[in-house]
């Protein structure tokens, strides 16, 4: 019977298990114009998504609290599309966008530092008009970025999602130093436009309920149940 019981449980936590697990894409190390800038160097990038939002974590090989993150994002389901950015940023894009988070880790205002901007066909619009508050340290040298998939449009499983991290500095005018998109340097300094390579795919996958779980164990359970 602890057996059954067993092979029941693994069966939950495989079914769950098959959900679980971010995809990771990895960015090429020293690939900057100033390698001594750690913190804008991008080692890779995890995203997974669950019923309600998405998850986007940035781990660069060093970590300082100036460092600014731009998230570039196409929504396959929106039907507006710009080559700019929310922040007016000097990037030139591969492919235009729909959605744009911009995020700081600054130690003294840790309840301001994530913006999310959608593009309306004509402007870009704040998220409620304000600064959000869904960004999360979660590791020495990585911040984790909560984006809701209603605000993305993002409702169904299959919906994708094209996207670019970018990494940069304090001033309005910076261009981004990293991006994930590229394994080569994006800019050769501080007053150049940076140049985005080919955006990365993340398809959002389904979240087996509660219920559902219970079932496939319940089930293993009973088929053991009669096989005795």
């Amino acid at each position: 019977m602890k057996n059954v019981l067993f092979a029941a449980a693994a069966l939950v936590v495989a079914a769950g298990l098959a959900h679980a697990a971010p995809t990771t894409y990895n960015d090429a190390e020293n690939d900057l114009f100033d390698n001594g800038f750690s913190n804008l160097d991008i080692k890779s990038v995890k995203v997974d998504n669950d019923a309600s939002n998405v998850y986007i974590s940035v781990e660069t090989r060093g970590y300082q609290n100036w460092t600014k993150y731009m998230i570039y994002m196409n929504s396959s389901t929106a039907s507006d599309f710009t080559g700019t950015n929310g922040w007016g940023r000097p990037v030139n894009l591969t492919t235009q966008i729909s959605h744009y988070v911009g995020s700081w880790v600054d130690q003294d205002v840790p309840n301001t530092n994530q913006q999310n901007w959608a593009w309306d066909g004509f402007n870009w619009n704040m998220d409620g008009g304000q600064t959000n508050n869904d960004q999360s340290q979660t590791g020495i040298n990585i911040v984790t970025f909560t984006i809701s998939r209603s605000f993305l449009g993002l409702l169904s499983t299959g919906d994708v999602l094209l996207f670019d991290v970018a990494t940069s500095g304090g001033g309005g005018g910076d261009p981004g130093v990293d991006h994930l998109s590229r394994s080569d340097m994006a800019t050769p300094g501080w007053g150049t436009a940076s140049t985005s390579g080919n955006f990365l795919a993340y398809t959002l996958h389904d979240i087996p309920a509660p219920g559902a779980l219970a079932l496939v164990g319940m089930g293993g359970l009973l088929a053991a149940r009669r096989r005795r």
